[in-house]
């Protein structure tokens, strides 16, 4: 491109940027917009339109070659309609956000190209503003109409949905982390105010003194908690992977759990199945001994005096699958999914009314399991909860 059309492409950029009333430092979004949108009626300037059967008309290909490969690199999606809001260019990106092949698309209605009736509606308007578009597919658009002046219009589309579900995620994790912590905070806060004042009776004062400390345990906990899901979601915690057998995991998750176990009146059943027993898996020790653990724990807690809770492991194609069976309420079919986020306590743990922790043991034990290579999930049992996961078998 010479220094001439360079300087003429940055110029029409701005103006463009004028044109959508931005009073403020433009984002890269906004650049990306008003660039997308300028190429598109540069390359619309090109074109030469010419009769064709029906009344119609055809668009000849580019006098410019150099702009169709640009408009094709872009990540925006761009399509340009003729006068009669018939789809005459798609560019490779406009073609991946409706998932549909570019020929398909060109030649036809907008809302018949992209399925989209809200779509149709801002190409009629053309306003030139971005508006936000979520497609019945789910994905989120930044979508911009402009008409140029022989009456054709450009439609720019920038798929926004990581961003936005980054934004819920974040603003779901402010929400429930300030939940988690505006009990403990508030029990402390208050017990912190009843010492204060003075407590004659030595013994309530060393009472208030253990609840106080028990609060600010409780929110350090979920601090940590949260580091460490953090950690292992953006893989900053190293795994030390070596062959380990898996009957010896199951017993020594037993063995960790036994005196919790043993105060709650529960029995624990070690059944590794003998084929794998001496199976190895490849997987880093304690952090599947926490996996194991942890759902042995939420097993206790969820089981009544006299229940058993049942770990076992077999083989699964390439894996060996571990299931934690318990004989307690149960998870509901439409739960199954959501144990595994962030602060999500289930329904059992209400309806019986005992202690629901954190709510992040699960998640991190998806993480852990994740970065091994495997999969959790509950499994579809007719009575009490069973929790599976995988390893992968180690190779020789």
């Amino acid at each position: 491109m010479t220094r001439g059309r360079r300087n003429g492409l940055a110029a029409a950029v701005l103006i463009a940027l004028l044109a959508t009333g931005v009073t403020r430092l433009p984002s890269p979004w906004d650049v990306l917009a008003a660039v997308a949108a300028t190429l598109g009626v540069l390359w619309a300037s090109t074109r030469v339109a010419r009769p064709a059967l029906g009344g119609g008309s055809a668009v000849e290909p580019p006098d410019d070659p150099g702009v169709a490969p640009v408009l094709d690199r872009l990540v925006e999606g761009v399509l340009l309609l003729d006068a009669g809001k018939t789809v005459r260019f798609v560019n490779t990106a406009a073609a991946a956000l409706f998932n549909r092949p570019r020929e398909a698309m060109l030649d036809i209605s907008l809302i018949r190209a992209t399925r989209e009736a809200e779509l149709a509606r801002l190409a009629r308007e053309a306003d030139g503003t971005p508006h936000e578009v979520t497609l019945e597919t789910g994905l989120v658009l930044r979508v911009t109409a402009l008409a140029l002046p022989d009456g054709r219009t450009v439609v720019t589309a920038l798929d926004r949905t990581a961003q936005r579900q980054a934004e819920r995620a974040r603003q779901d994790l402010v929400a429930n982390i300030s939940h988690e912590l505006r009990t403990p905070i508030t029990a402390a806060r208050a017990l912190a105010e009843t010492l204060e004042d003075g407590v004659p009776d030595a013994d309530q004062r060393a009472r208030f003194h253990r609840q106080l400390a028990g609060e600010i345990d409780r929110m350090q906990g979920i601090v940590e908690r949260l580091i460490r899901l953090s950690r292992l979601e953006q893989g900053d915690e190293p795994f030390a992977l070596a062959p380990e057998a898996a009957g010896p995991l199951v017993e020594e998750a037993v063995g960790r759990v036994t005196p919790l176990a043993e105060r709650a009146v529960v029995a624990l059943a070690a059944q590794p199945s003998a084929e794998v027993a001496t199976t190895l898996v490849l997987a880093d020790r304690e952090r599947v001994l926490e996996v194991l653990t942890n759902l042995l724990d939420n097993a206790v807690k969820f089981s009544s005096p006299g229940d058993t809770v049942t770990v076992g492991a077999e083989a699964a194609g390439d894996a060996v699958r571990f299931c934690v069976r318990d004989q307690g309420p149960g998870i509901m079919p439409n739960e199954r999914l959501r144990v595994f986020e962030r602060f999500y306590t289930s329904d059992r743990a209400r309806a019986a009314g005992r202690p629901t922790g954190t709510g992040l043991g699960l998640s991190i034990a998806r993480e852990i399991v994740t970065r091994h290579g495997g999969q959790i999930w509950v499994a579809d049992e007719p009575r009490g909860t069973t929790i599976c996961f995988t390893v992968p078998v180690a190779r020789s």
